[in-house]
């Protein structure tokens, strides 16, 4: 005996939702690794920069750290900024430091793929005292 047309429907209906349904968890998770990849690099990118800034000597000149971006090697599509604010209290921020009177740094890293900003963060400097 056969099956009936409904029985073959029906069957097929049902691998069909199987398929949707596997074929949905792959394109979440390609989009999830993509995700990951960004923040990765990223992370790397905001790592590597953090790093150059802490070898360089505290400096309050115009654009004290610029010289760390020439060193580090970026994947095209990434764009990393740096904005260094400056403190004489550690509440009022200014994006000069006042002719060298305000001696504490906050040094915000930015990193961007495409147009999209994939992550932030910042950190704090000041000069050593002996």
């Amino acid at each position: 005996m056969g099956f009936t047309l409904i029985e073959v429907l029906v069957g097929v209906a049902i691998i069909a939702a199987i398929v949707t349904g596997v074929i949905s968890a792959i394109d979440t998770n390609a989009r999830a690794i993509g995700i990951l990849d960004e923040k990765v690099q990223a992370t790397n990118l905001v790592t590597a920069y953090l790093e150059g800034v802490r070898q360089l000597p505290y400096s309050d000149s115009a654009s004290p750290y610029a010289s760390v971006s020439n060193s580090i090697v970026k994947p095209t599509q990434y764009v990393v900024a740096m904005d260094i604010a400056y403190s004489p209290d550690g509440v009022y921020w200014a994006p000069t430091n006042n002719n060298g009177a305000y001696k504490l740094q906050r040094i915000t890293i930015s990193v961007s793929h495409g147009d999209k900003p994939v992550l932030s963060t910042c950190t704090f400097r000041s000069p050593r005292t002996k």
